[in-house]
């Protein structure tokens, strides 16, 4: 641990509260300011991150807040298509080290001005797919590195209920897909739910908050070491959030909550059970899973640590995303990565 304390703000008052309450809960930050254009969102800020209302400097320009308030550290929770902005001038401004939410943009144009920005001036930058911090996860993706499946052949990736979405809540099971699979992906089928035949190949944004613009999907991801993304997110299915992760010498099945894992039988090839867990491996309360990824990032600054959810990692998970429009718009396709610039 570190021995100074880093000066926090946020950016989005309205998404950004999460990240608040990390920042006032780490002994190594100075929670200092939050800008959001629209005032009204303060109250419920300061009401859901826990923090004393009016005790943070209070800005609807965020430039405005980077020229006076010397920050170490922001986060960026603005709506998705306004990140790369917010990234590139804090960058620029000197900051340290930013959080960004996901997904990193909703184009690659912009993901790549962000990842040019934050490397060029030697900013640290982490992007908010939150299991990424979740020791049921992280140990997880230790035992397939450890050989517990032998190769990873296989991810199957299950998101279902009304709020399973390509990209508001789908960049979380897409990005966990690359988190275990550890190599770019080189191409991508997919299919859509039926109504979102003709969703189009650009993402709008409106998914955000509205789950009847933000269209399930199916889709394969190959990936270059050879593991295969099976990735199903429906809204007609039930409400889980779940990993299955296979390879020739056993099975993990990990979810929030539980976490199965078996090994193949040396003489007859069928699984055996090896370990069972239960109950939820997500934090509560609200804004506690952030905690761990504030401290990453004190510690990235520090030289000490490197992210556990990177931004050429949330690159993967956008492009995969982008390339399952486009799959779904050429009659389920198979589309090559990298994505071509249409």
């Amino acid at each position: 641990m570190g021995d100074h304390t880093l000066r926090a703000a946020v950016i989005g008052g309205g998404l950004g509260a999460s990240h608040a309450y990390a920042y006032a809960r780490s002994p190594r930050y100075e929670l200092a300011a939050v800008c959001d254009i629209d005032p009204g969102v303060m109250p419920r800020f300061y009401e859901r991150a826990e923090v004393p209302s009016g005790s943070l400097g209070e800005y609807t320009d965020y430039r405005l807040m980077l020229e006076r308030e010397e920050l170490d550290v922001v986060s960026v929770a603005t709506p998705d298509h306004l990140h790369a902005d917010a990234v590139c001038d804090a960058s620029v401004a000197g900051v340290r080290g930013i959080l960004c939410e996901k997904p990193l943009a909703t184009t690659l144009e912009d993901a790549d001005r962000m990842i040019a920005a934050v490397e060029a001036n030697g900013t640290c930058l982490s992007v908010d797919h939150t299991r990424s911090w979740i020791p049921r996860y992280q140990q997880m993706r230790q035992a397939v590195r450890d050989g517990a499946v032998g190769p990873l052949t296989r991810i199957l990736a299950h998101m279902g209920g009304r709020r399973s979405m390509l990209f508001r809540n789908g960049t979380h099971l897409v990005d966990a897909v690359c988190y275990f699979a550890e190599a770019d992906p080189v191409w991508v089928v997919a299919a859509h739910e039926r109504g979102f035949e003709e969703y189009g190949l650009v993402y709008d944004g409106k998914g955000g908050r509205d789950p009847q613009y933000d269209p399930g999907s199916t889709i394969v991801v190959e990936f270059a070491n050879g593991a295969r993304g099976l990735i199903n997110s429906a809204k007609l299915t039930p409400q889980l959030f779940e990993f299955d992760l296979q390879g020739p010498e056993g099975r993990i099945v990990v979810s929030d909550q539980l976490c199965q894992v078996w090994t193949t039988s040396e003489s007859q090839g069928a699984l055996v059970p090896v370990s069972s867990e239960t109950g939820s491996a997500y934090p509560d309360p609200f804004g506690t899973a952030l905690i761990p990824a504030v401290e990453e990032l004190a510690e990235m600054i520090d030289g000490k640590a490197e992210s556990s959810s990177p931004a050429r990692r949330a690159r993967h998970t956008l492009e995969i995303m982008l390339a399952a429009l486009h799959s779904q718009a050429r009659g389920n396709a198979r589309i090559d990565l990298p994505l071509k610039r249409e």
